[in-house]
């Protein structure tokens, strides 16, 4: 069984194990990213300092995952799936080559990409959106840099809500 590693197909994987052992069924879950399982609403709070630390806002690690039988690859990216040859092509971020791994079962949780919208300077330096645990660390850097005087949030959401509330705590 292979599976995306956001937060639906992790779900779908530890469900997976739960009824059925790991000499029964191998699990494999590719995610984009550093981390699994996490708490993406709490950013701002790891932003600002009422959370201590990005692991404080990890729920499951990747090696928790393993420990139960999860084969969780990090930094791995599904860029295309071949229904007819059962197998997805997976692009390994960091050793910057192609695999393909074969399933039986496939759950595609391929996670979301926020829309940004059509707006002249949206991917000028500086402007940053905050999805990601990695979103949180380029912001964090930069916030401490020093170099930062004024943020302007443009999300009403619950996370720009509590991002604008940062800027205050940090007093931006």
């Amino acid at each position: 069984m292979v599976v995306g590693g956001d937060a639906a197909g992790m779900s779908a994987a530890s469900q997976a194990r739960k009824r059925r052992a790991p000499d029964d069924l191998q699990i494999v879950a590719f995610e984009r990213g550093r981390a699994t399982s996490y708490s993406a609403c709490g950013i701002p709070y790891w932003i600002a300092g009422t959370v201590g630390s990005e692991a404080e806002l990890i729920s499951r690690s990747p090696e928790q995952h393993r420990a139960n039988g999860i084969d969780v690859r990090i930094r791995h990216e599904v860029v295309g799936i071949d229904l007819e040859a059962r197998v997805v092509h997976v692009r390994d971020l960091d050793a910057g080559r192609d695999l393909t791994e074969p399933f039986d079962q496939l759950v595609y949780a391929a996670g979301s990409v926020p829309m940004r919208p059509p707006v002249e300077g949206i991917d000028a330096q500086g402007v940053y959106g905050v999805q990601v645990l990695d979103d949180g660390v380029d912001l964090i850097r930069e916030l401490d840099s020093g170099r930062v005087r004024r943020v302007v949030d443009d999300g009403g959401g619950y996370i720009g809500l509590e991002n604008a509330e940062d800027s205050r705590i940090r007093d931006l």
